[in-house]
């Protein structure tokens, strides 16, 4: 077929696609878009996942409906609540967190739908995996609270000096960082940082970690940035064991949730159990990632091998066997020749 026969053909199955009678989701001066175009041309482009985007989105609705279906008696509004408030502190609360949301032209009810997809999934993830006393001894080891400082960075030195000298005259430390502090990201909390460990530079972890709570470095520090005036604001100290029990299993969980192949295990034997059927054969694929069960462990060797003894093993004992077998064939077949000369020499002499 003629190259522009065929251009020809596919310009006349777009045309045909056009006449469809499907309900209509755009136009413009140059024709419509119909559902079912937009429907076949999902099922077929391809994403960066390797899945195509028809599966990709239905893989998204059937994994929310799943999980919804396991832990929506388990999840309440306060809940989501509670969570979208916590988010929101980090911006500094929950008007300021939706004001940026709607800057960005994101909805504060979408992401609390989101946060309740993920307290969803962190439900699957708690029934999931088993945190043993161990996990949670070694977890308690390992954590620290850190200490929470406040400091004042300026240019000069001198200036250091002075804001040392006013603070010690009784002078209101916020205050001052609001004057003086170049550090703007801090100003609007007062100085305030979290001390943790090897992320600030060592000249200023090191003069921090000195101090008393309340208490203020005599000395100007200086870094790279300039000259800072620390003040000590509280003490991070853990707990026994028991009363950080909460927050250590809470951690455990948290670093569950961000691990992509513990969160696909727990979502999977949900979806085993969900009972999945996909009517569209093209969109067959969109959950085949959680379908494929684990393999499942053997109960010992395939060859009837004594306990104790590995394969390795019982080719070697099979390997000695073979040679003894070798050995006394060729010792039998010695014997043999030599009964036989010894029977030949006879008869010469008879």
């Amino acid at each position: 077929m003629k190259k522009w026969l065929v251009g020809a053909v596919a310009a006349s199955g777009l045309l045909l696609a056009g006449c469809s009678t499907s309900p209509e989701v755009a136009s413009t001066v140059a024709g419509r878009v119909r559902e079912d175009e937009l429907y076949e041309r999902m099922k077929n482009e391809m994403t960066q996942s390797g899945m195509t985007y028809g599966e990709q989105m239905l893989q998204q609705i059937l994994l929310e409906d799943i999980l919804e279906n396991a832990y929506s008696d388990e999840v309440s509004d306060e809940d989501v609540e509670e969570y979208f408030e916590r988010e929101a502190e980090m911006f500094g609360g929950v008007e300021e967190f939706e004001e940026l949301l709607e800057m960005q032209g994101m909805s504060a009810d979408d992401v609390r739908e989101n946060l309740r997809s993920t307290l969803y999934v962190r439900r699957a993830i708690e029934d999931h995996v088993d945190i043993t006393e161990e996990d949670i001894e070694q977890a308690y080891e390992e954590y620290q609270i850190n200490s929470t400082v406040a400091h004042i960075l300026v240019e000069e030195e001198e200036l250091a000096e002075d804001i040392i000298s006013q603070l010690n005259d009784g002078a209101e430390f916020g205050d001052l960082v609001e004057e003086h502090s170049v550090d703007y990201g801090t100003v609007p909390a007062g100085g305030e940082i979290e001390l943790v460990p090897g992320q600030t530079v060592p000249e200023f972890e090191s003069a921090a970690v000195e101090l008393e709570e309340g208490e203020i470095t005599q000395e100007p520090v200086e870094s790279q940035f300039g000259y800072h005036v620390i003040k000590m604001v509280e003490v991070g100290e853990k707990g026994s064991l028991e009363e950080e029990r909460d927050t250590i299993e809470n951690l455990l969980i948290e670093s569950y949730l961000n691990d992509p192949a513990v969160v696909q295990e727990a979502v999977s034997v949900l979806v085993q159990d969900a009972n999945v059927q996909i009517a569209d054969d093209e969109l067959s694929g969109a959950l085949q990632q959680f379908l494929v069960p684990s393999p499942e462990p053997t109960d010992g060797p395939l060859d009837p091998v004594e306990e104790g003894t590995d394969d390795t093993e019982a080719d070697e004992t099979d390997d000695a066997d073979t040679e003894e077998v070798e050995e006394t064939e060729e010792v039998d077949e010695t014997e043999e020749t030599e009964e036989s000369e010894d029977s030949e020499d006879t008869s010469d002499e008879e």
